[in-house]
Formats: C-alpha cells, sequence, structure tokens
C-alpha cells in the first residue's frame, strides 16, 4: 500500500520531496520501491520507528510538513 502511495504522489507531485522510513522486515520488501530511487523527490531511509532516538535525529534532518503511517499493527490473541 505504501508503495503504490509513493509511486503515485512522486509522479503527481514533482515539487514535493518523499521520505520513506521502512525497517524492511517481514512485511517490507525493497524491490518494490527500488525503481523509485532514480526519482528526484525520493529518498529511501532503513531505520525503525520504535527507535525514538533515531526518529527524532530524521525528523531534525528532513523538518518533515507531514507524516503519513502506513505501519500496521500485528496483534495475535492466543
Amino acid at each position: 500500500m505504501g508503495s503504490n502511495y509513493l509511486y503515485y504522489v512522486t509522479e503527481k507531485y514533482p515539487e514535493d520531496n518523499f521520505v520513506c522510513l521502512d525497517a524492511l522486515t517481514y512485511a517490507g520488501n525493497y524491490n518494490n520501491i527500488k525503481a523509485l530511487e532514480n526519482r528526484a523527490n525520493f529518498k529511501f531511509v532503513k531505520g525503525d520507528i520504535t527507535d525514538r532516538k533515531f526518529v527524532d535525529k530524521l525528523f531534525e534532518d528532513e523538518k518533515f510538513d507531514v507524516v503519513i503511517n502506513f505501519a500496521a499493527e500485528s496483534h495475535v490473541d492466543n
């Protein structure tokens, strides 16, 4: 879902910059976004959203205006 969104917005809004943060664990697949690396308004960052220091630094560096979170919580009841 997130990769489809990124293909759409990076093409539709070439004047805006987009950063994809993903830990590339079981649900992530870099091949889904690999072709976006050629777009000037796209940047991939490998990292974990649960790492507060890492995320704080990323926010400081990138100065985001908007954040969209496509991560889904996985929960299993036993």
